[in-house]
């Protein structure tokens, strides 16, 4: 029965990994697809103002610009693109793997928590009973790996 949550988890992290590795039938990557969207002035390259409306590729923008020249070509944003669906895969995953551990604990209202992971960081909201299913449920979210920290913001109702 403890194995249960653990196989539930990579369950759930193998399918959404799956869908997302499916490629469209023509021939081309979605992540090709967005950018050809995104370069509005068809140079072949994408300015911090034409990704300034994708947050993530916006945010990744400098480090993904491997020769420094202010603009990221179709390769530099494919790996940002990439580095994006890794970590949208992990937190997924590090979110499954916290909302199973509360299902299966004894006395945690499960389905009153809310769990929301961006970057390894968890958060926590909802309303319980007690403040002692308060601190279990973030013992629980920090027990997960890779978890790099709680934010535990659930109230006693």
């Amino acid at each position: 029965m403890r194995m249960l949550p653990t196989l539930i988890a990579a369950l759930a992290t193998l399918v959404f990994t799956g869908a997302q590795a499916q490629q469209p039938n023509d021939g081309s990557a979605p992540e090709t697809s967005a950018f050809k969207g995104l370069d509005k002035n068809n140079d072949g390259s994408l300015s911090p103002a034409e990704v300034a409306g994708n947050k993530e590729i916006a945010k990744r923008f400098k480090a993904f610009d491997a020769n420094k020249d202010g603009k990221l070509q179709e390769p530099e944003y494919l790996k940002a693109a990439q580095d994006n669906t890794k970590r949208v895969a992990a937190d997924s995953a590090i979110t499954t793997k916290v909302k199973s551990g509360l299902l299966f604990a004894k006395g945690i209202p499960s389905t009153a928590i809310s769990v929301e992971t961006y970057e390894g960081r968890v958060q926590l909201s909802g309303f319980v009973e007690n403040k002692d299913q308060i601190a279990t449920a973030g013992k629980i979210a920090g027990d997960v790996s890779s978890v790099k920290k709680v934010q535990n913001d659930l109230k006693v109702k």
